[in-house]
Parts: structure tokens; C-alpha cells; sequence
């Protein structure tokens, strides 16, 4: 297998996705319009996040920019732009996502680049001259994020606007006149507006719209939108309810739609030849052709691939499969399987589909699916099953392991070892891991830390639990029957439900008593004899069926005779 990269998700300078298909037709149709046609045009830019939007104003940008002649001297080339047909400009809203207004930073991204706007944003400052030092202090740059709002500005938002008050004219002309001075009579002022979707203020989102409407839909302006269109309807509906797609209609003339990807491109991105580049091609319609979202799983699947090349003598010394690490790396945030991995071999033997689905946890609580996502994902992961096999839960739990995340590297780490009959911890520090629901069985630990760890639902037969730290450990409805508890500090201080607590207390009590019959009379402070925690966790016991109002006359004597009995016996 060739060496595997990780991929970022800054848009791509090369066009793997084919883009340059989308420039030519815009070339053709947009950009080509008869000089003599000035009215302004909204061209929308739309797609789901991460379907390449900002890739391809990236090329429009190249596409329309002047790259000046290397062999032209500073003079020439200066003259040479000023003959250029396309000023552009590019604005990313969401950088001045905590401005109720987005006006002033659009118009400051203008006077960085335009000495016509420059000089617009000073006469602006007359008229709130307390903000002169803060335009100062962001020096106009359009890359910098948080611009403070110009109070007079902040009055040009929605009904406020419709007024048309003396100043709001007066910026209208000033404006227009800026936009003449840059445009002359031969260019076209070309805005790149990206990434208005990520803000997530839906009044935002319309002010813009609204303020581009009034300041900025001049002759000679040209505006591409790149946005999830159901996001930008969403955001209009919020303000003028039901109106969403109308707005929308009147205010873009142009939607253009990217186009669905396919599979050959996508995996493209991927830049090698490989079998687990094959088995994304398969992959690319369940993860809806979304390029963010290959390359987000590509990411996963490159790092866990590296540890499981790490790991692979623990799996009979063979490599990986990448078909079987895509398949995990699908299953493993789903429902059971977050805790309990090993719900998926039952459906390898028994073909069960509503069964697998459940554990997926695809479905609401109506049986209607989450998401078409959900729905495609379950058809995959469903009919692959006779494909690629983990084949056993050795297999598996190392797969598990691979893509661990959080407390689930805990639980994983000590499954896998008990798959490979070396379960034996000593001085290991699990301290809060949550270890719920999983397969711990046969495991021994040795002066181990579970402090406040989770063991609610796991299964704990033969394991034994020798000199650990349990205070604040819980073990509601674990499978507990066949455990051992040897000296372990804390016993009295975990916290877990009464019935739970006093068979584990029970059980600590039994081996206590047939560690002594085998050996006869120990000392108080031998090794793994943790006295206190014996003869305390019955008071514990009942302070917490008292606590929960379960606590009997019964219940209150079998206790204290516990406590007393043991105490006796210690020699305490």
C-alpha cells in the first residue's frame, strides 16, 4: 500500500473536481455579456457545506484576476491594470459574524483594495467620528475579524432603512459615485461573497442581503453568493415568515446549482493508487458525493490505518483491511455500538435486517429513518456485511481500538486484550473512564485506579479486582456474579444502587474469609486487606437505601450485623 497523507480542507488550487467545465460556461454566458448590458446581476452560488463552493470562486478569482508580465517594468504594469475588465473583490461575512451590521466591514474590504472607497469610509467617519480611531485601529484589513460597529450605520438594518433618511441617501450617492470612479467606462466591479451561511444569525444574514439590495446594486456590479441556499431561506423565513423562497427568487437572478460530483473525481482528491482508494469509489454516494466529507473520512481512516499497522501481530499478524476499517469507521459512533461494538458480529451469523437497524439506531421512535443519509448508510452497511467480515471479536476490538475516541480507548484497550487472553493490568490509571456495557471478561487488575469510573451494564465475570482504588465507581446492573474483590481501597465510598452495592460487598466479605481459611490467621495490614472498607460499606449501604427510601427495619439490622461481624473478625 502507498504511502497514505492527510488531506486539509482549504479549497484546492488544483481543479480535481473538474471545475473548470462551471468557469467556462460562466465565461461563456456571464462574463461575456454585451459591454453596452450595465444592470447589475446576483449570480447564487449554491450547495451543501462542503460540496466545493469556495473552491470555485477560488478559480473565478484566478480566472478574472490580472497577472501582470514579468517583463514589463513597475509603470507598465500598473497602467496595464488599469485597462484590466474585472475588479474584484472578495468578502467572507462570516469573519464579521459579531457585527449586526456587515456593512461597514464590506465597505472597509472595498477602501483596502479602492481609493474611491477609501475615501467614501472617511467621509462616513464625519459622521460618527467616534469610531475614527477604531477603523484606525483594524487599518482596514479585511482579514481581521470582530470590526466594531459604526454607530450611524447600525440605524441602516431592515424597516429602519425603508425610511430613507437624508444620511442614508446621502451614502446611496456617495457610494454609486465610488463604484462610477472605479468602474469607468469599460470595467465591471465583480464581488465574491463566501461563506454568508456559517452566520448564524438569521438577521444578519437578511441585513446584508438587504443593505446590498440598497447600497451596492449599481451598474456595473456583479455579485457571486456562495451559500447552502436552504440555509439562506431559512434565515429570511425567520424574518419574514414564509416569504424564504420568494426573497430569494427576487434577489438572485442567477441560481446556479453545483452540480452532483461523481464518485471518480471525488476519490481523485485522494492523489494515490490503492486498494482503499477503490473502496471509497463505493463509499462516495453514501457520504452524499460531499468532498468534505471524504475527505474527513480519508482522514480517519489514513490515521487509524497507521495503527493498525502498528497492531498487526495482534490480529494474526496480518495487514489491515481497508474495507473492514471504512465499515467500522461507519458503525462506530451508531447506537449499541458506541459502548458494545460487538452487537455487529451477532448479525455476521443471524441476517436480521430491523435488528441491525435498531442497534444502528437509524430510526426515530415513530420507525421513521433520521435522514436520507441514515437510510443509505444502513443499505450499505447492511448488504456489505457478507462482503468483508471482522470474523471475530479479536478482530473487531482491535478495529475498535483503532478509531478509540475519549473513555471508549479505555474500554476498548482492556476488550482487546481480553480477546487475546492477556488481560492482566497492574498500576493502571482508569480513573473516570466510562467502561459501560463493555465485555471485560477474565481480565485481572492489580493496584489499578477506578475512581469514579463507569462499569454500569459491563460484563465482569472472572474478573478480579485485586488492591484498586473504587471510590466513586459504579456498577449498576453489571454482571457481577462471578467477581473478585481482593483488598481493594474505597469499597465503602462507591457509588452505586443498594442491591448492587451489597452483593459486591457480599462477595468482598466470602473472599476475605476463604483467602483467611487458606491460609490461616493474617495480619490486619497484610498486603491486600483493605479492613476498613469491609466492615465501613455496610453503613454506606444504608445510608443509601435510606437516601432512597427503601431502608426496612430488616434491612437496617442485616446491615449493622454485617458491619459488626466483619469489624469482629478483623480483629478491629
Amino acid at each position: 500500500m502507498s504511502k497514505l497523507t492527510l488531506l486539509d480542507d482549504q479549497p484546492s488550487e488544483q481543479d480535481k473536481l473538474h471545475f473548470e467545465r462551471y468557469v467556462a460556461a460562466l465565461e461563456k454566458t456571464v462574463f461575456a455579456r454585451e459591454c453596452d448590458d450595465f444592470a447589475p446581476l446576483v449570480v447564487g452560488v449554491f450547495g451543501a457545506w462542503g460540496s466545493g463552493k469556495s473552491t470555485l470562486l477560488g478559480m473565478l478569482e484566478k480566472h478574472l484576476a490580472y497577472t501582470p508580465d514579468p517583463q514589463l517594468g513597475m509603470a507598465e504594469a500598473f497602467a496595464k491594470r488599469q485597462t484590466h475588465p474585472w475588479v474584484v473583490v472578495k468578502f467572507s461575512p462570516w469573519l464579521y459574524r459579531n457585527e449586526p451590521s456587515l456593512l461597514l466591514p464590506l465597505l472597509a474590504t472595498l477602501a483596502k483594495e479602492l481609493p474611491a472607497f477609501e475615501k467614501l469610509v472617511k467621509n462616513i467617519v464625519k459622521f460618527a467620528p467616534d469610531v475614527a480611531k477604531k477603523l484606525a485601529a483594524m487599518g482596514m484589513d479585511a482579514a481581521s475579524t470582530g470590526l466594531p460597529l459604526l454607530s450611524f450605520l447600525s440605524s441602516l438594518n431592515g424597516k429602519s432603512v425603508a425610511g430613507e433618511t437624508p444620511q442614508v441617501k446621502d451614502l446611496q450617492q456617495q457610494i454609486a459615485e465610488a463604484v462610477k470612479v472605479v468602474t469607468g467606462d469599460d470595467k465591471r466591479l465583480v464581488f465574491l461573497i463566501d461563506d454568508l451561511d456559517r452566520c448564524h444569525d438569521s438577521k444578519q444574514i437578511v441585513n446584508l442581503l438587504e443593505q446590498i439590495k440598497l447600497f451596492l446594486h449599481l451598474d456595473r456590479c456583479l455579485f457571486f453568493i456562495a451559500a447552502d441556499r436552504a440555509q439562506i431561506v431559512k434565515a429570511i423565513d425567520k424574518e419574514f415568515a414564509g416569504a424564504g423562497e420568494a426573497y430569494l427568487e427576487k434577489f438572485v437572478q442567477l441560481p446556479f446549482e453545483l452540480p452532483p460530483h461523481q464518485s471518480q473525481h471525488l476519490v481523485g482528491l485522494l492523489g494515490v493508487e490503492d486498494e482503499l482508494k477503490k473502496s471509497f469509489r463505493s463509499l462516495c454516494e453514501v457520504l452524499g458525493n460531499n468532498p468534505r466529507k471524504v475527505k474527513q473520512l480519508w482522514n480517519q481512516a489514513v490515521v487509524a490505518l497507521a495503527v493498525l499497522n502498528e497492531e498487526k501481530d495482534r490480529v494474526n499478524g496480518k495487514a489491515p483491511d481497508p474495507h473492514l476499517l471504512l465499515k467500522w469507521l461507519l458503525l462506530k459512533d451508531c447506537g449499541e455500538l458506541k459502548r458494545y461494538p460487538y452487537h455487529y458480529l451477532q448479525f455476521e451469523r443471524e441476517k436480521n435486517r430491523e435488528a441491525f437497524i435498531k442497534v444502528l439506531d437509524f430510526k426515530d421512535e415513530n420507525g421513521e429513518w433520521r435522514s436520507k443519509l441514515h437510510q443509505k448508510l444502513a443499505v450499505y452497511l447492511w448488504n456489505d456485511l457478507d462482503a468483508h467480515k471482522f470474523g471475530n471479536p479479536n478482530t473487531l476490538s482491535l478495529y475498535a481500538y483503532s478509531c478509540a475516541e475519549r473513555n471508549a480507548h479505555a474500554r476498548s484497550l482492556i476488550e482487546t486484550s481480553c480477546f487475546t487472553e492477556e488481560a492482566d493490568f497492574t498500576d493502571w490509571d482508569f480513573q473516570e473512564a466510562d467502561l459501560s456495557g463493555g465485555h471485560f471478561h477474565g481480565a485481572v487488575f492489580t493496584h489499578c485506579d477506578f475512581q469514579r469510573a463507569d462499569f454500569s451494564h459491563a460484563d465482569l465475570s472472572e474478573v478480579k479486582f485485586i488492591n484498586c482504588q473504587l471510590a466513586g465507581a459504579c456498577f449498576d446492573e453489571a454482571e457481577i456474579s462471578r467477581t473478585t474483590w481482593k483488598g481493594n481501597v474505597g469499597m465503602h465510598e462507591m457509588d452505586t444502587e443498594p442491591d448492587t452495592y451489597t452483593q459486591i460487598s457480599d462477595k468482598a466479605v466470602q473472599d476475605y474469609r476463604e483467602f483467611k481459611l487458606e491460609y490461616g490467621e493474617v495480619e490486619p495490614n497484610f498486603e491486600w486487606l483493605e479492613p476498613e472498607s469491609l466492615f465501613k460499606a455496610p453503613k454506606t449501604i444504608l445510608d443509601l437505601h435510606q437516601a432512597q427510601g427503601t431502608l426496612t427495619d430488616t434491612i437496617r439490622a442485616d446491615l449493622v450485623n454485617k458491619g459488626k461481624e466483619i469489624k469482629r473478625e478483623m480483629g478491629m
